[in-house]
């Protein structure tokens, strides 16, 4: 069954290829931030690998996120029209969060906060737990 659930999450997320391409923005400490453009779906990519930036999205994505937060994969996408879906995976893992605008939570020692979802975009800042 897990295995099941997986491979319909992957077919799901794969139906969306034709979808924007997501901006992330990284937050340095005390430093200002320096933005990318995350690249086409298939392209290796790391924006928040260590749980602290701030990430844009106009379409669903999924990165690998530094094991210490207790799963290894995390991906952001929106739900419905003011909501956000954060949801880490691993081996044997699955948490996940709907937040909507403004809203707090965790997935495992990941805080996640909401700053702004319009009809293009979600604005999602991730931090550790402490």
């Amino acid at each position: 069954m897990h295995r099941m659930a997986i491979t319909f999450l992957a077919l799901a997320f794969v139906t969306v290829a034709g979808a924007p391409a997501a901006v992330a923005e990284r937050e340095q400490r005390g430093a200002g931030s320096a933005s990318s453009a995350l690249p086409a779906k298939g392209a290796r990519v790391h924006p928040c690998f260590d749980g602290r930036c701030k990430i844009t999205v106009s379409r669903p994505v999924s990165f690998r996120i530094d094991s210490r937060y207790g799963f290894s994969r995390l991906s952001i996408a929106k739900v419905g029209s003011g909501s956000v879906r954060v949801r880490g995976t691993g081996s044997g893992v699955f948490n996940e969060v709907v937040l909507g605008p403004g809203a707090n939570g965790t997935v495992n020692d990941l805080a996640v906060r909401v700053s702004s979802v319009t009809r293009q975009t979600a604005t999602v800042h991730l931090a550790p737990v402490r």
